[in-house]
């Protein structure tokens, strides 16, 4: 019989399988929204809970300009029996540097690696289970690796006691030591300890910043154990400072709260999509209440009928769920195209598979439980009840379109009074380049020790090739828009920033950038070129050949329109060139017509005959963006516009069902009507009054909450954001999209024939 009511369910699915597959597929991306969200809060719910959670606490130095410790500070931590505080543990944030593993057939393999210093007490604090014993590093030549790491640079083997050699020992600290001895591996489960390589004895850093925690004894309270800590007292910049405990649970609360408006907003296109698919099945099961009637008549069961509509919804969730799965293979594979590695967290497929299942299998029991209600409506229906059946209001089904569109204007009016945000404070990027220009640039950054001890080769070769016209050496990578600032003080002591960069002088002539003045060379010190936008400022304040920036004198050798992705309508009063020879990332122009995957196949084939495959490279074209802050910023606004068009297309949806339902239900209803002498717009007004009513609502809701969550994003909002212009826009767009979705229904129904329809009642 399951297997009857399956076909039979599939069959009537089939005959509106277009909006069928559309109601899926919005479904589908309410479920991976909701998936990858649950996810991240899950994992991070799984690092919060960790062993004594109310007795954690985290020491502090009572200083405004730094609340850090120092490795030669917290000696004296060390030295003092702090009575109330146990477990001290030490660490420090993430860094970096490139290391040398020297496997067992005694060859060195170079590894750029994420590293971080910390005590013996880190791992049983972070609850964090070491696999080779319970040796902990307690000298400055050991070190412990993650898991993942061990396998990248041992494999299978044991990599306890192999030797790791630092390439530059100063990139860590000012010490002799340069072999560190693998003592142990930690097991990583949590999505942060994933970007940790290798854990340090805190001592090989003693100049970066270290963090210190503990459990308060439960005989303490943490007044007494303060006033112990004040004890404890230091010379730092001329002050006098003494740590200070708090506990880690003081911003929980905050915390708490924004996970739960992150979850809030992720369940909004899950819902939405929800209660589109829900009405879609609900109002086509309406729709076959003669069927349902016959049914009856032929001896069908409630449960009969209950089983013909889950099975529906059985197909629909099921369809729903499968290319949720495809699509967040599709998700991942965008993030991990335009994350930067260093940010991106390693996903496990198969944990979101499991939770993406558990949402599945809730779905399906909240729909065994909606699906009750239409069946229970539908108990007393008979052929003679369905002959005369009266047009109900449908409160309900209006309750679930308001709280669509709501949804829908939330999702809309987000994404455009971001994009209105983000263009106001970065405002349109400069580039005098074509797009074909930006192809013809590769990108290369070096990144690693190896690279630099080879970098003269490297660029040799690479300008020996035949189509390489021309090479720009950067401080800093031009492709991301972003720039390091400096201060300028105007005349009327007010201060304002600019934007800076450095690099050789044929900047200018390289990226097409009309420069007004003589290019220095490299050495020149003292020298700057300014922005047109910054020359203004200056020519008001009166400044003419010299301009103070950080206290420091500069000589203007030339004004340029702007810098390379220069913001236009920034924040910023312009920007700055230093001309230097600090140099990071290089730049090369191939002649046109040439084939821009070929110059990067090229270019990677020269330096991997240098470099060899397990340090990552960094070569890509000017016009590609991806792996940059630009890139990430861009796919969150794209990411950010597709919830919209689905919330968007989920009420369109909606709304175009609920239309079509009431037009054909209502039909002798308004042909009786148009022989009772009713005009047109009348009957137009009779549809398109509840719908207007409806979108009001909606908008009168979603709009302030809109409003309100973005003037609270930063201390200083846009401007953009505290004018009412976007909300004007937004009410007209959002009705000119319901307009367009009910006019040409209404628009039939309004010229029906009523003979037509009274002949064929």
């Amino acid at each position: 019989m399951i297997i009857h009511y399956l076909k039979i369910s599939l069959r009537n699915l089939l005959k509106y399988k277009t909006h069928s597959l559309i109601s899926a597929l919005c479904l589908a991306v309410g479920i991976v929204c909701y998936t990858l969200v649950c996810f991240f809060i899950q994992e991070i719910n799984r690092q919060e809970d960790l062993p004594n959670s109310e007795q954690r606490v985290r020491i502090e130095v009572n200083q405004r300009q730094s609340s850090f410790f120092r490795a030669k500070e917290i000696q004296r931590l060390i030295e003092q029996s702090i009575m109330g505080l146990e477990c001290l543990t030490i660490q420090s944030y993430n860094n970096s540097t490139e290391i040398e593993v020297i496997d067992n057939e005694q060859r060195n393999l170079p590894f750029l690696i994420q590293y971080r210093g910390v005590n013996g007490n880190f791992f049983s604090y972070n609850a964090k289970k070491l696999l080779y014993g319970n040796q902990l590093p307690k000298a400055p030549d050991e070190v412990v690796l993650s898991q993942k790491f061990a396998r990248k640079a041992c494999g299978t083997a044991n990599p306890i006691g192999t030797i790791i050699h630092l390439a530059n020992p100063k990139n860590i600290a000012e010490n002799s030591i340069q072999d560190f001895k693998v003592i142990n591996v930690v097991e990583e489960e949590d999505l942060q300890s994933l970007k940790t390589d290798c854990y340090f004895f805190y001592e090989v850093i003693p100049y970066e910043a270290l963090s210190v925690g503990g459990y308060l004894s439960p005989k303490t309270d943490i007044e007494t154990l303060n006033k112990t800590l004040q004890s404890i007292t230091w010379q730092r910049d001329e002050e006098t400072v003494h740590p200070v405990a708090k506990f880690t649970q003081r911003h929980d609360n905050t915390f708490a709260m924004a996970k739960l408006l992150i979850l809030f907003i992720a369940s909004l296109i899950l819902i939405s999509g929800l209660i589109n698919f829900l009405k879609f099945i609900i109002q086509m099961f309406y729709n076959r209440q003669r069927e349902v009637a016959l049914r009856k008549c032929m001896g069908s069961e409630i449960k009969g009928l209950f089983l013909l509509l889950f099975a529906e919804i059985f197909w629909m969730i099921s369809v729903a769920f499968l290319l949720s799965l495809a699509l967040t293979e599709i998700m991942i594979s965008l993030a991990e195209l335009y994350i930067p590695n260093r940010d991106m967290p390693d996903l496990s497929l198969s944990a979101i598979y499991v939770v993406q299942l558990q949402i599945y299998l809730a779905l399906l029991a909240v729909c065994m439980l909606v699906i009750w209600f239409p069946i229970r409506r539908l108990r007393q229906v008979s052929i003679i009840s369905q002959i005369n059946n009266n047009r109900s209001r449908h409160i309900f089904r209006s309750v679930m379109m308001w709280l669509q569109l709501g949804i829908s204007i939330f999702f809309v009016g987000s994404t455009l009074g971001i994009n209105m945000v983000w263009h106001e404070i970065f405002g349109e990027a400069y580039s005098p380049l074509t797009s074909e220009e930006e192809k013809n640039i590769i990108a290369l950054n070096v990144n690693s020790q190896r690279m630099w001890q080879n970098l003269n080769p490297i660029l040799t070769d690479i300008q020996a090739l035949p189509e390489c016209t021309e090479k720009l050496a950067m401080m800093s990578d031009i492709q991301s828009g972003q720039f390091f600032m400096r201060t300028y003080k105007k005349a009327d002591q007010s201060e304002a920033m600019i934007a800076i960069t450095e690099g050789s002088s044929n900047y200018f002539k390289f990226l097409n950038i009309l420069l007004q003045g003589k290019e220095v060379s490299e050495e020149a010190e003292g020298v700057i070129y300014v922005s047109e936008d910054f020359k203004l400022q200056l020519d008001k304040d009166s400044v003419q050949g010299m301009v103070e920036l950080n206290n420091q004198n500069y000589r203007i050798a030339g004004t340029y329109k702007a810098l390379y992705k220069e913001s236009q309508g920034g924040r910023t009063i312009g920007s700055a060139f230093f001309p230097g020879n600090r140099f990071r990332t290089f730049y090369f122009k191939f002649a046109p017509g040439t084939d821009p995957d070929r110059n990067l196949r090229r270019i990677t084939d020269i330096c991997r005959n240098y470099i060899p495959m397990t340090l990552p490279l960094e070569v890509r074209s000017l016009a590609d963006n991806k792996q940059t802050v630009m890139g990430s910023m861009y796919m969150t606004q794209v990411g950010m516009t597709i919830l919209a068009v689905v919330s968007i297309l989920l009420v369109v949806l909606s709304i175009y069902s609920a239309i079509s339902m009431d037009t054909v239900s209502r039909q002798k209803e308004i042909a009786i009507r148009k022989i009772n002498g009713a005009t047109p717009w009348i009957i137009a007004g009779i549809f398109g009054k509840a719908y207007l009513v409806i979108f009001i609502l909606a908008f009168t809701v979603a709009y302030p909450l809109v409003r309100l969550m973005l003037l609270s994003l930063n201390d200083t909002p846009a401007k953009c954001i505290q004018s009412w212009d976007w909300g004007i826009m937004l009410f007209f767009s959002v009705a000119l999209m319901i307009f367009l979705t009910t006019a040409y229904k209404i628009y039939r129904i309004m010229h029906i024939n009523p003979a037509e329809i009274i002949k064929n009642e």
